[in-house]
C-alpha cells in the first residue's frame, strides 16, 4: 500500500488588513502555522537542525490595488514564518525570489519589488534578508531523469541551503487553472528560462524543476486568496487558511479541491502524480486539521484564459492558438479593464494561431499574435505583430492596444 503523505487545514480568526496590521494579527497568523506544522510532525521533525533556509513567497508583481492583497503572499505570513524559523534557530533566513518575466521587473529586477511591495522591511524586522535570484549566480544542476530539461539551473542559494520553504499564495490562474506549491516554482527560473517552454509543454517544465529542486516544505497562503483571473489580475476571497505540507504535490491537490475544482483535472498535479514526484490522488493524501468541506470555498475559474467575445472593442479571430497563448491576450484585456481603458478602446481586430480565418469585415486596427498566426493573409497590412509562442510578456499587448484610445490622454 502506498505511504500516504500528510497536508494540514488550519483555519483561523484574521481581523485586520495586510497593508495595517498589529502584533494582534501577526501573532495569530503565527499561531496557525504553528499549529499546520505541528500537525504534520512539528518544527523538530520538519525544520530540524537547519542553520540555513532559504523562503520563496509569491512576488509576480507589485499588484494592483483593485487586486486587495490575493496577489502576493501576505506579510502576515512572510514575517511570521520567518519569525518561527529564527526562533528555532534557523540562523540565516534568505527571502528570496527571481525576475518576472513582465518588463517593469525585468529593469527592476526582485530586490526592489521586494521593497516596493513592502516586504523588504518586513523581513529584515523579523530577522531575515532579502535575495533577488538575478543577484546571484545559477548552478547547471544534471537532471538524468528530465523529460524537457536535461539540466536544470537552480540559484546557488537553494542548492547551499539546508532547507527549502516554498510560501505560495492560494490563487486561481489563466494558464493552469491553479497557481499554489508546483506553479509558484516558476519564480525559481531565470527570466530566460521562465520563457522557455511557456507553452502546453508548461507541466513538463515544472516537473523538472521539481526533479532537481522540490522545497522541502511548502506553507499556503490562504488569508485572501484570489479568483478570476490569476496570478496578476486576480479578485479577493477572505479565507482565513493556513495548508502545509512536506510534499507539494499533495498541497495543490488539497488546494485545488478547496478551490472547488477535482485535484486530478489540474494538468501539472496530474502529470506530477503519474511521474512519482509526490501524491496527486486524493485517496493517497491524509487530511490533517480542518477539513477540506468544512473550508471549501468554489472560486470563479479563469474563464477569461480565452478571452474571445470579452469585450466589443476586442474583436479576436483565432486559428489554433493554444491556451497559454489566448491567456496572455486574456491578461491584457483583464489589465485595461483594471485600468478603466476598455471602454476607452478604438475597435480593434486580432489575429491569432494558425489557421485564423481571413475576417470578412476591413478594421483599422489589426494585430497579429503569436508565432503561430505570423504568415496570416493580413501580416503585410497589420498594424502590428507581437511574436513569440507565446508572445511575452503580456503587458507589451497592453502597450500595443493603448496606442489606440480615443483620448489619446487618458
Amino acid at each position: 500500500m502506498e505511504k500516504k503523505s500528510v497536508v494540514s487545514i488550519v483555519r483561523g480568526n484574521i481581523t485586520e488588513s495586510p497593508e495595517n496590521y498589529t502584533r494582534k494579527d501577526l501573532d495569530t497568523v503565527k499561531e496557525m502555522i504553528k499549529k499546520s506544522i505541528q500537525l504534520i510532525g512539528g518544527m523538530d521533525k520538519v525544520i530540524g537542525s537547519a542553520k540555513s533556509v532559504v523562503v520563496k513567497p509569491n512576488l509576480v508583481e507589485v499588484p494592483f490595488e483593485s487586486t486587495g492583497g490575493s496577489v502576493v503572499t501576505d506579510p502576515r505570513v512572510l514575517e511570521a514564518t520567518v519569525e518561527l524559523l529564527k526562533e528555532h534557530g534557523v540562523e540565516k533566513v534568505l527571502v528570496a525570489e527571481g525576475k518576472s518575466v513582465n518588463l517593469k521587473h525585468i529593469s527592476s529586477g526582485p530586490k526592489q519589488a521586494f521593497e516596493d511591495a513592502g516586504l523588504g522591511v518586513i523581513v529584515r524586522r523579523a530577522g531575515g534578508e532579502t535575495l533577488g535570484w538575478d543577484e546571484e549566480p545559477f548552478d547547471k544542476v544534471p537532471n538524468p531523469n528530465g523529460d524537457v530539461l536535461r539540466t536544470v539551473n537552480v540559484p546557488k542559494s537553494i542548492n547551499e541551503a539546508d532547507l527549502f520553504i516554498n510560501l505560495p499564495k492560494l490563487k486561481t490562474h489563466g494558464q493552469t487553472e491553479i497557481t499554489c506549491g508546483i506553479k509558484a516554482l516558476q519564480g525559481v527560473y531565470s527570466v530566460e528560462d521562465k520563457i522557455q517552454f511557456h507553452t502546453e509543454a508548461f507541466p513538463w517544465k515544472m516537473i523538472d524543476m521539481l526533479r532537481v529542486a522540490k522545497p522541502h516544505l511548502t506553507i499556503v497562503d490562504g488569508l485572501i486568496c484570489g479568483e478570476h483571473f490569476g496570478p496578476i489580475y486576480t479578485e479577493p476571497v477572505k479565507m482565513d487558511l493556513i495548508v502545509t505540507s512536506e510534499d507539494v504535490v499533495s498541497i495543490d491537490a488539497v488546494i485545488a479541491e478547496i478551490m472547488g475544482i477535482k485535484a486530478y483535472e489540474v494538468p501539472i498535479t496530474r502529470l506530477a502524480d503519474t511521474e512519482g514526484i509526490g501524491n496527486g490522488r486524493m485517496e493517497n493524501i491524509e487530511v490533517k486539521g480542518d477539513s477540506i468541506s468544512s473550508v471549501m470555498k468554489y472560486l470563479e475559474r479563469p474563464y477569461m484564459w480565452n478571452p474571445i467575445g470579452y469585450h466589443k472593442s476586442i474583436r479576436i479571430f483565432a486559428g489554433d492558438a493554444g491556451r497559454f497563448t489566448l491567456a496572455q491576450i486574456g491578461a491584457a484585456v483583464r489589465r485595461l479593464e483594471l485600468e478603466n481603458l476598455l471602454d476607452q478602446l478604438e475597435e480593434i481586430c486580432v489575429i491569432v494561431g494558425f489557421g485564423a480565418p481571413v475576417p470578412v469585415k476591413d478594421y483599422k486596427n489589426v494585430y497579429i499574435i503569436g508565432d503561430s498566426a505570423a504568415d496570416h493573409p493580413w501580416r503585410d497590412r497589420a498594424t502590428g505583430f507581437i511574436p513569440g509562442s507565446p508572445p511575452l510578456p503580456s503587458v507589451q499587448i497592453v502597450e500595443a492596444f493603448k496606442r489606440h484610445l480615443k483620448n489619446k490622454e487618458v
